[in-house]
């Protein structure tokens, strides 16, 4: 609960504005990635609250199909983001990007 608190108060103007932290699959992929906090995660995937919060630092959360297109939506035509897509599926994608900066997902969402 702590951690959760933290989360939610350390990027509570992302809340309050609708980013993409507030899609249902970037939810998921936040926690997934937050149970890696957890005493019960598995030793070898084992993160501190601190490499989490690392992590979520550099992350663009702002609704642009730049960052998230491919991850956690899908552009339409007329390049409006659609977050509506599985959450099972980009949910993994999102917990991924966000604990893999180096991959190609983990680099789009923060900008690089």
């Amino acid at each position: 609960m702590p951690l959760l608190a933290r989360l939610i108060s350390e990027h509570s103007s992302h809340f309050v504005s609708r980013s993409a932290l507030t899609a249902p699959a970037v939810l998921a992929g936040l926690g997934i990635a937050a149970h890696h906090t957890t005493p019960w995660a598995d030793p070898a995937n084992a993160l501190s609250t601190e490499a989490l919060q690392r992590l979520l630092a550099e992350v663009r959360w702002e609704r642009e199909a730049r960052y998230w297109d491919g991850v956690a939506a899908k552009a339409g035509a007329t390049g409006r983001l659609n977050f509506s897509g599985g959450v099972k599926d980009s949910g993994g994608r999102v917990a991924d990007a966000l604990l893999y900066p180096g991959t190609e997902a983990g680099r789009r969402i923060r900008g690089q």
